[in-house]
């Protein structure tokens, strides 16, 4: 047997790594794009699924097959930045719960009405040391369920964050190197 790195020590192979990805949220309101950008992100996370255990029952023994699959919320850390280019973030935040004071300057919480107001959709890009796109996750439906604005603290230099909890309806994969579509195996009836 060979003790060595075996396929790991492959040339050609590339190691993705986790400091090479953008995330950013595209999304539109009656006709204008208010796309969040990738620049102001710290931290992401790729998709997580989890699939239901069904368990089957029949005399004195258990079994399982899969069941339901569910996509979980990811989390998503930008950098609080006072810059304009920021501002398709707030408003995105605004479009899922406004909490900012109205034309009077009173206190009138507003959300979004239709799917269009506060759903966008993610993509999180990974690449290699080139800048090539090694693979791609399109989350649809995206829309944070929960708004961390952060902790202050005087004797800290950190910088200021804003913490983002995410749920997405579906998330679709694409590898872009090496080209391929992940094929599962399904059986039809009547076939064995």
């Amino acid at each position: 047997m060979n003790m060595g790195l075996g396929l790991l020590g492959n040339a050609n192979l590339i190691i993705k790594r986790k400091f090479r990805w953008t995330f950013e949220v595209q999304r539109s309101c009656r006709g204008s794009q208010l796309n969040v950008p990738a620049n102001f992100v710290k931290v992401a996370a790729r998709p997580n699924l989890q699939i239901e255990e069904t368990e089957l029952n029949y005399l004195n023994a258990k079994t399982w097959i899969p069941g339901k699959a569910s996509w979980q919320t990811i989390s998503v850390t930008y950098y609080d930045v006072a810059a304009q280019e920021n501002l398709n973030l707030w408003n995105w935040l605004a479009s899922v719960y406004n909490f900012a004071p109205d034309a009077n300057g009173a206190s009138n919480p507003t959300q979004g009405s239709q799917r269009q107001d506060y759903a966008g959709v993610g993509l999180l890009t990974m690449y290699d040391g080139c800048g090539t796109q090694l693979e791609r996750w399109t989350l649809t439906d995206l829309w944070p369920t929960e708004m961390n604005f952060g902790e202050l603290d005087y004797a800290s230099s950190d910088e200021a964050t804003i913490e983002l909890t995410l749920r997405y309806s579906n998330a679709q994969y694409q590898s872009f190197c090496p080209a391929f579509v992940p094929t599962g195996c399904c059986s039809p009836c009547g076939t064995s």
